[in-house]
């Protein structure tokens, strides 16, 4: 490589060395992004581990069979390249990156997780990164699918005396790394487990930091992570860099991100637009089921205000037959804020979730030409958990703010006088279920309709 590895890389190597000796046959690897892990345990251990145990099986998976082949390929041009180190080089057929042998015996197999692997047996099993992303982790259905396959597919094609590694993000408790751990506890397979938060944590760090420091201060110094911190979130920064995914019950989104030195800010005085999300009742007819509104004012010159602001807010319960009726008053409401905020372009209408009585409001209101329109389909069939994440950083960089009225605005919902909007939204818990949310979700359309997301929804 040309470099000196860092201190992290020296207890990374030792760990690894330990598992080519046999002193340890299982290493969970938890690192920040950027820490070069994966350049360590991925593509330089294999080749030196078949110069200890030439005529070896090594399977490597990853969340997708091109994440694992691109590991593959890295691999195996380290081994073309580097015969007369080595000892050994590649067969002559072996070209394809998923799969090739050493002409010492060896043979390296590469596979997304999840992937059959029927047929092969492995001394080495390595698993880099088995989730793609925080909202596949955040669903029950992907651990689940995962743990299965580590369990019936991976675990099983092991030879006895067989040792893994996984490396991997913790993205969530109940993720692969974290179901292991709770295993070792009850005793199952007991794990090595080596956890270098970016920024120290606590008196016992491995390599002896002071709370507070940076992992790598060479390649990233402290202002460059709290940089990052900020531009995350607490919930992605923990997950990422600390390696500490939040429990299940804390609130997601932070109220402090939504404010300015702990206030809410005044009714802009000049935006570019307004525009309304609402989300309606489930079931038309029902009384019990709400209708959330949030009116925003949306500015394109991120130098003058804040690019989103909620500007107010509003839950009701309306029968569904009943929603045309209250329709025209939100409008109405978009045009008496378009005039307080000088909205230079005006009302951008009501964004409506086509669902329940949503769709026949749609309907009704096409016929009547009032200004209300579909939210982007893609978008309304995420789930709750999903449509939050996908948002969060937007949140997390202050790209959202909330106006004084909207934040002290009191009304009486289901017999209950609060601030529904901050009930709603900052005490949402990702994966939890039967949580109010009509707000929630309005919040969330809104900033994806305004700001856009990472899948493109939105603007």
């Amino acid at each position: 490589m040309g470099q000196e590895p860092a201190r992290h890389h020296n207890l990374l190597i030792r760990e690894l060395e330990a598992i080519a000796s046999g002193e340890n046959d299982r290493l969970m690897v938890f690192l920040p992004p950027g820490s070069a892990k994966s350049t360590y345990v991925s593509d330089l251990f294999p080749p030196w581990w078949f110069c200890r145990h030439p005529r070896s099986t090594v399977i490597a998976a990853s969340h997708t069979a091109a994440l694992a082949q691109s590991f593959g390929r890295r691999t195996r041009n380290r081994v073309s390249s580097n015969v007369n180190v080595l000892g050994y080089g590649l067969r002559r057929e072996s070209t394809a990156a998923r799969n090739w042998l050493t002409t010492a015996g060896g043979e390296y197999i590469a596979i997304g997780v999840r992937g059959s692997i029927t047929g092969r047996r492995a001394d080495l099993g390595i698993i880099d990164d088995p989730v793609k992303s925080q909202i596949e982790a955040e669903s029950s259905v992907n651990r689940e699918a995962i743990l299965e396959w580590y369990r019936s597919d991976f675990y099983t094609r092991l030879k006895p005396g067989g040792r893994i590694i996984l490396v991997m993000t913790r993205w969530h408790e109940e993720d692969l790394g974290g179901t292991l751990l709770n295993e070792m506890e009850q005793g199952g397979d007991q794990w090595r487990v080596l956890k270098l938060p970016a920024l120290a944590v606590d008196a016992d760090d491995p390599l002896g930091r002071a709370v507070g420091a940076p992992l790598w201060p060479e390649w990233e110094d402290a202002e460059a992570i709290a940089r990052k911190r900020r531009a995350l979130g607490e919930r992605q920064f923990g997950a990422l860099f600390q390696q500490d995914p939040r429990p299940k019950g804390t609130s997601f989104f932070d109220e402090a991100d939504l404010l300015i030195e702990g206030e809410p800010i005044e009714m802009p005085a000049r935006v570019d637009s307004v525009f309304a999300t609402m989300d309606t009742a489930i079931k038309t007819g029902t009384k019990n089921d709400g209708t959330g509104v949030i009116y925003w004012g949306l500015t394109n010159n991120a130098t003058r205000n804040p690019p989103l602001v909620v500007l107010d807010w509003d839950i009701v319960q309306v029968q569904g037959a009943l929603l045309e009726n209250w329709l025209p008053s939100v409008n109405d409401n978009l045009e008496l804020l378009v005039r307080a905020t000088g909205a230079r372009m005006g009302s951008l209408g009501v964004q409506v979730e086509d669902k329940g009585s949503g769709t026949i409001l749609l309907q009704k209101a096409r016929l009547r030409n009032w200004d209300a329109h579909e939210l982007d389909s893609k978008l309304t069939a995420m789930g709750k958990d999903e449509r939050a994440i996908s948002v969060n950083g937007n949140v997390s960089r202050g790209d959202v703010k909330v106006t004084r009225h909207a934040y002290d605005k009191m009304t009486t919902y289901k017999g209950r006088s609060a601030n529904h909007f901050r009930t709603q939204v900052f005490r949402f818990q990702i994966g939890v279920k039967d949580q109010a949310d009509d707000l929630l979700d309005c919040f969330c359309y809104g900033i994806s309709f305004a700001l856009g997301d990472p899948d493109g929804y939105g603007a």
